[in-house]
């Protein structure tokens, strides 16, 4: 029995396994970007107390008989609970398991929670700057969904979430590269923050109208993208857009911004799988079928997301767990209050270990 921490920008969830069904599952709207704001993580950490308490109890489990407590996503950012470096791509699970980091935190749970790192995409000097990129959590859903899909051929996943990317791996499973785009924040900030707020409807009511969607990413296109988001406004005023025409249209101006990804993985040959949130997932498949590309893209569904998260994350832990050389680990401490970086650094070459800490904040985002 396993306890999976997927904590992200927004959302935490806490979910009860045997490594192969989602036995109970809780979750809470926090994350790394309330860490971020409020420069601590203390709700965060009460949070996550909550929800463990939570799951058990719907599993009907005893803390004390699961046999690893696993954590990945924003979490292990300086925004999250633990800071943990990213590894280096290209990164299988193996080379994921071999920098676990394991920590004690008394307030949260008795037991260890092992924090699984995220990976990045280096690139040296300016001139690579857009080849370089990080990620949290995808590591393991891409892990996951490898798995369930039974793939043995080189895929790139394009996930759909407060942050959209696009993961390449190849035939093996190892991460090669990823690239990000701010999309699904952006979709949020525009959406509850701006002018536009009283113009288009929350993300939930929203149909899709394919009319409306390919007018908003051609005129993104051939105008820019701010532009088009300000001409969601006069499609209103001036042509008596709707509230859901206009939604559609901020959806294709929004979907301009990924296509360069999406462009990238198609060249290259791979297939590519979507999933996340929202309608992006079925309009870029929709887009790829009117090109005649239907072939080279699968959807995914949220519930086979969920298990694939599970699924990838016990994967990474259990190579962890088959690993026997104990005397490369290195114990070191950590626990800053003050929203700094820890003392903890790894010893490349082995899982490092952390001693038990009880109070801790952080206030930046990687």
């Amino acid at each position: 029995m396993y306890i999976l921490i997927d904590s992200g920008t927004t959302t935490t969830r806490v979910r009860v396994t045997d490594g192969q069904h989602v036995l109970a599952a809780a979750s809470e709207r926090i994350g790394a970007r309330d860490t971020a704001r409020e420069g601590n993580n203390r709700r965060l950490r009460a949070a996550l107390r909550r929800l463990l308490q939570a799951a058990v109890a719907e599993a009907g489990v005893a803390l004390g008989n699961v046999e690893a407590i696993v954590a990945s996503g924003m979490i292990t950012s300086n925004a999250g609970l633990l800071e943990v470096p990213h590894v280096p791509a290209p990164a299988g699970p193996a080379d994921l398991a071999r920098y676990i980091v394991t920590a004690v935190f008394p307030d949260i749970s008795p037991q260890p929670i092992h924090f699984i790192p995220g990976v990045k995409t280096i690139g040296t000097g300016p001139d690579n700057l857009p080849k370089m990129d990080i990620l949290r959590g995808e590591e393991a859903e891409v892990t996951g969904l490898r798995q369930l899909l039974n793939l043995n051929i080189p895929v790139t996943f394009l996930h759909y979430g407060s942050h959209h990317k696009g993961i390449r791996t190849d035939a093996r499973g190892s991460i090669l590269c990823s690239e990000t785009t701010m999309t699904g924040e952006l979709l949020q900030a525009i959406t509850n923050g701006t002018v536009l707020s009283a113009t288009v409807l929350p993300l939930e009511e929203i149909q899709l109208d394919r009319e409306a969607w390919r007018q908003g990413l051609a005129i993104a296109q051939e105008e820019g993208f701010g532009r088009a988001v300000f001409l969601v406004r006069v499609a209103e005023q001036m042509m008596g857009y709707s509230r859901q025409e206009a939604s559609n249209f901020l959806l294709g101006a929004l979907t301009s911004l990924d296509l360069p990804m999406v462009e990238r993985a198609l060249a290259e040959g791979d297939h590519l799988v979507l999933y996340g949130n929202g309608h992006f997932p079925l309009i870029l498949r929709q887009h790829l079928e009117e090109r005649g590309q239907g072939d080279r893209v699968t959807v995914v569904s949220a519930e086979m997301v969920e298990l694939a998260t599970v699924m990838g994350a016990v994967a990474i832990y259990r190579h962890k767990r088959g690993r026997e050389r104990i005397d490369s680990h290195q114990v070191c401490t950590a626990g800053r209050t003050d929203g700094g970086q820890s003392d903890c650094h790894p010893a490349w070459g082995g899982t490092r270990e952390v001693a038990r800490f009880g109070g801790g904040a952080a206030g930046r985002r990687d």
